[in-house]
């Protein structure tokens, strides 16, 4: 694991010391994060490394330790930094939801259900389509298991929700596109409690198991338009489904 002091010694010590700065007086924590930001987007600073004493920190940036001590704070709730027991702040390795959780706060918020349910309708197709050009063995495998177990989870009069985030999930990893990953597992979040309830109903069930069915036998014949096609479908009649449902519980008794 690396530390600070290692890109301020010898020659790796010379070019950061070419990069890191005096900081401008107004707003000093900001250039101070800033400076921090862009070592990390240089790969100068890297996850687990160390970073200087606070006073060490002030005196190279020629700054206040007051701060120094909002920077950190600062950097800290981004997530990019932590201080660990017995001392010391590191930078942070990332994590699967530091881009998820925002994410899924600003669709929340920002954008109506329909909104959510269109965008959905737009990358699940095209995550099916790559899916059925990219998909292993053992991918369509754990699709089968998934199935299996989804089925017999509908037979007995059981919630299945686990079972049906989990067949979309590795379609989404066959994808091979980590991104278009991550922003449909936001939407799912949004969408989490009005999937949750449109899935109660043994019609409704039966309908996502054999939809579920389709988009398999796609992807086992490796045909992307069908993949697509079966996935527009299967989104469509849920997210027209989610619509009259929540339609119907707000208007008035």
């Amino acid at each position: 694991m690396a530390c600070w002091s290692d890109h301020l010694t010898g020659e790796a010590g010379r070019q950061a010391l070419a990069i890191v700065q005096p900081v401008r007086r107004d707003r000093l924590y900001q250039g101070i994060v800033a400076q921090i930001e862009g070592l990390l987007e240089r790969g100068e600073l890297k996850p687990g490394d160390q970073l200087p004493a606070e006073r060490q920190l002030a005196e190279q940036l020629q700054v206040s330790r007051s701060s120094v001590r909002e920077a950190l704070r600062s950097l800290e709730l981004l997530g990019i930094v932590e201080t660990r027991a017995g001392g010391g702040t590191f930078v942070r390795q990332a994590q699967p939801d530091d881009l998820t959780k925002p994410l899924t706060r600003v669709i929340a918020r920002g954008h109506t259900l329909r909104d959510v349910i269109d965008v959905r309708g737009l990358i699940e197709p095209a995550i099916a389509e790559r899916a059925a050009k990219n998909v292993t063995a053992a991918e369509l495998a754990e699709l089968h298991e998934i199935l299996g177990a989804q089925e017999a989870k509908v037979a007995r009069g059981e919630s299945y929700v686990e079972e049906d985030t989990r067949f979309h999930e590795v379609i989404g990893g066959a994808a091979r596109n980590e991104l278009l990953v991550t922003v449909l597992g936001a939407i799912w979040d949004v969408l989490r409690a009005s999937r949750e309830e449109w899935l109660q109903t043994e019609k409704r069930a039966r309908e996502s198991l054999e939809a579920h069915r389709r988009i398999l036998a796609a992807l086992e014949r490796r045909d992307p338009a069908s993949a697509r096609a079966a996935a527009v479908e299967h989104i469509r009649a849920v997210g027209e489904g989610i619509l009259k449902l929540i339609n119907t519980e707000v208007k008035p008794a």
